[in-house]
């Protein structure tokens, strides 16, 4: 290979279909690890408290971190729409994360739970998805 060719992987091709699923499984499991250490911080009662938001955002951060690395593994022509879909709501999960991060923390109950559903709001985009990557392997 060249100097300054660039190593991007490009997206499989029609062929793949039976990598998807398990390499999508990768990435939904990454997502939704995210979630859960995001939920975290939501205290169980009055008595037990929540993990501490920094560490719960930074959880999260880590878990949209790791789906992101994966995401290439099950990029192909036949769920393109699916997977940028998918990458785009990663990237905005990350954003609203950062903004949360950066820019103070509630602190109410119930500003806690809209501020994580809010961060949590763009992977929705992951439950259609799964349905038809399941549809795939079929």
């Amino acid at each position: 290979m060249s100097r300054g060719v660039s190593r991007r992987r490009r997206p499989r091709r029609r062929g793949d279909a039976a990598a998807i699923p398990p390499a999508f499984a990768e990435t939904l499991r990454a997502v939704e690890e995210a979630k859960a250490a995001l939920v975290a911080a939501v205290p169980v009662s009055g008595r037990v408290r929540g993990v501490p938001l920094a560490e719960a955002l930074a959880g999260f951060e880590g878990g949209l971190a790791l789906a992101t690395r994966s995401m290439d593994r099950w990029r192909t022509d036949l769920v393109s729409g699916q997977w940028h879909a998918c990458a785009e709501g990663l990237r905005e999960a990350a954003v609203r994360a950062e903004r949360l991060r950066l820019h103070g923390s509630p602190s109410a109950y119930e500003e806690l739970v809209a501020a994580l559903d809010d961060l949590m709001a763009p992977l929705e985009v992951f439950e259609p998805v799964a349905r038809a990557v399941r549809d795939l392997a079929r």
